[in-house]
């Protein structure tokens, strides 16, 4: 299966304007932003017009057979934008989805997105004669290798040029947060166009504009990133954030691994989904599940149990001091 990453669709775009895509991720930036793409090049191509069409259950897929029964002599170019938030998929719309190749037509562009079904999509079987037919785009949440690429595609994009030092600032601490680092590009290109912008610009940037979330705290402490788990607690700090999400989000994530290490024979991926936790997090739990012992997981709860108390008992600056010597204790 040949997966298109972002930085790659554009000139993808230029070579030719197939007839479907598949979108495969959960991150709403890339999502947004290469749907625009792709509706940019198709008005381009005359496809004027714009239909979406949520499947939320089975039936709704009739509205898909409806809408290219509507067709006529006076039928303009349309985008067709199929979004699949039904829960789960059962053989028939398997079926259907399969055989949308079917439903090809010159004044028909589709694009098809998967979201919370991507993996599913992706492991499963049941989709290889569609997977033959189709542009395949990732809409993945980039990490590592990627996240780099993505960031200098959109640098390269925007025109901007930036000290190395600024750039890796960047991928060092934002990884993951890609609607941050988007519109901290766009700030960028905006604001100080045709400037060299080095390292202390970026990091005014950051404190004027971040805005992490509890997730991005865990999520480094589960890869087990230090300097980044304690960057992004002194940010929380320094603005006030209500310290009571930060434990209660962790402790439910703590809960989860500590289930895991319990059970003996457990799939792992299925407990996840079962918990609601994000396809993109799996691998930040199974890391923390070798990094973390028992030693350490006992450690963290007195810590939280401690803050909690001193939460409840008199908020003062000595919860922020627990907060980073329990990060310190899981990293």
């Amino acid at each position: 299966m040949n997966i298109i990453n972002p930085e790659k669709l554009k000139q993808n775009l230029i070579k030719k304007l197939n007839s479907c895509y598949v979108f495969l991720g959960e991150d709403f930036c890339l999502l947004e932003k290469n749907q625009n793409l792709i509706l940019n090049f198709a008005n381009q191509k005359g496809f004027t017009e714009i239909i979406i069409i949520d499947v939320e259950k089975n039936e709704d897929w009739k509205k898909i057979f409806n809408f290219y029964k509507k067709r006529n002599l006076f039928f303009k170019k349309t985008t067709l934008v199929v979004n699949l938030i039904i829960k789960k998929l059962n053989i028939q719309l398997i079926k259907n989805i399969n055989e949308i190749h079917q439903l090809f037509h010159l004044d028909i562009l589709i694009i098809l997105k998967f979201n919370h079904l991507s993996c599913f999509f992706e492991k499963s079987k049941s989709f290889d004669v569609l997977k033959n037919h189709v542009d395949i785009i990732s809409c993945f949440t980039p990490y590592n290798a990627n996240f780099i690429n993505w960031i200098k595609y959109e640098i390269s994009e925007k025109n901007i040029k930036i000290e190395e030092k600024a750039f890796f600032l960047l991928c060092k601490y934002y990884e993951g947060n890609t609607l941050f680092i988007y519109k901290t590009l766009d700030t960028l290109s905006t604001t100080w166009p045709n400037t060299y912008i080095k390292v202390e610009k970026i990091k005014k940037i950051i404190i004027n504009f971040l805005n992490f979330l509890p997730i991005h705290w865990i999520n480094a402490i589960f890869q087990n990133h230090k300097i980044k788990a304690i960057y992004i607690l002194d940010i929380f700090c320094k603005k006030q954030y209500n310290p009571l999400i930060l434990i209660r989000s962790l402790q439910k994530d703590l809960l989860i691994l500590i289930y895991i290490k319990r059970e003996k024979q457990i799939n792992i991926d299925m407990f996840l989904k079962k918990n609601n936790v994000g396809n993109i997090r799996y691998k930040f739990f199974k890391n923390a599940l070798k990094k973390i012992n028992n030693k350490k997981f006992l450690k963290a709860i007195r810590i939280l149990l401690k803050i909690e108390i001193s939460i409840k008992k008199q908020y003062n600056s000595s919860v922020w001091i627990q907060l980073f010597q329990l990060t310190l204790t899981l990293c």
